[in-house]
């Protein structure tokens, strides 16, 4: 099995400080979808975005979120 440790106070899903590659792996996929569909949102015309409810300030304000953040 292949495993990865890391220090510091992560509160990422764990089992005495080494993680699972599988997990680290679906961790960056998440990332990687989030910032996909954060650019697209920052793509859209003001049309669309009145179509699914939001301004274009929230759009630029989502898209600007860092990979990580949620």
């Amino acid at each position: 099995m292949t495993t990865i440790t890391f220090s510091g106070a992560h509160r990422l899903a764990r089992a005495g400080g080494v993680m699972n590659l599988g997990y680290v792996l679906r961790m960056l996929r998440g990332m990687q979808d989030r910032h996909a569909a954060r650019q697209a949102l920052a793509r859209m015309d003001d049309r669309l975005l009145a179509d699914i409810g939001i301004s274009r300030e929230q759009a630029l304000a989502e898209a600007s979120k860092p990979l990580w953040r949620s």
